[in-house]
């Protein structure tokens, strides 16, 4: 599946914040979720999407914060994140 320039990008930032040990398992489940949210393409709502659904339940909260903190309305994820509660 191809992905999108601005898409890669925003994983490599939503990744940072994870411990440098834990990262390379943290990303392939995180890659996974953003693939099961694709629609033939990578894209920076796929990956928020992906990010968000992969996010483990107490974690969810600082997903949350990082998104925002990152200037991305999470608006469009009013219904995603209701349901993830």
């Amino acid at each position: 599946m191809e992905w999108q320039e601005d898409a890669k990008e925003l994983l490599d930032e939503l990744l940072k914040p994870i411990p440098v040990f834990v990262r390379p398992m943290a990303k392939k489940g995180i890659e996974k979720k953003i693939l099961e949210a694709a629609e033939g393409q990578v894209t920076k709502d796929a990956v928020i999407q992906g990010y968000l659904v992969a996010s483990p339940g107490d974690m969810q909260e600082r997903a949350i914060k990082l998104l925002q903190a990152k200037g991305i309305d999470l608006t469009p994820y009013k219904e995603l994140l209701e349901k993830l509660k």
